[in-house]
């Protein structure tokens, strides 16, 4: 068995152990990572009512109702997780203004609530065709759209 000198085993090893420090993720069980998550669930129900809209997705009015329910539900999710940046050690994408313009952080809050309300609700009554729901996805999305720009980074 030829002999395998110890750096080249340990270094790769440092390496690789100091790369994965320097992970940008934040713990799952921080307000940060339940923040990122709760986001994550909302991109799984808008992703795929716009692929049905911009016909990535054969338009099914069942499923995406279903989806614009789920939206609605979990619209308030996130927003209970933003930590006073002081508070917290992990990485985050929300901008300094998300604290310092908490009530325009708020107002845009609210317009997503009400936007993801009335997608709901054209839902409830029944969707008969995309132009339908065309409209309503369309402030949602412009809702996501103004916080992001304001408020991440």
């Amino acid at each position: 068995m030829p002999h395998v000198p110890l750096r080249s085993i340990f270094l790769p090893a440092m390496l690789v152990l100091a790369v994965s420090g320097c992970s940008r993720e934040a713990d799952p069980d921080s307000p940060e990572g339940m923040r990122q998550a709760a986001f994550k669930q909302l991109l799984s129900h808008s992703e795929p009512m716009a692929g049905m809209l911009n016909g990535r997705i054969d338009f099914d009015p069942e499923v995406f109702a279903i989806h614009a329910l789920a939206l609605d539900e979990k619209a308030d999710a996130p927003w209970h997780y933003f930590p006073d940046p002081s508070d917290s050690d992990q990485p985050t994408a929300a901008r300094e203004s998300v604290w310092s313009d908490a009530d325009g952080f708020s107002e845009r809050v609210e317009q997503f609530r009400t936007a993801t309300s009335r997608l709901a609700e054209v839902a409830r009554d029944g969707i008969d065709s995309p132009d339908e729901v065309r409209e309503p996805l369309q402030a949602v999305q412009q809702a996501c759209k103004a916080c992001h720009e304001g408020y991440r980074q």
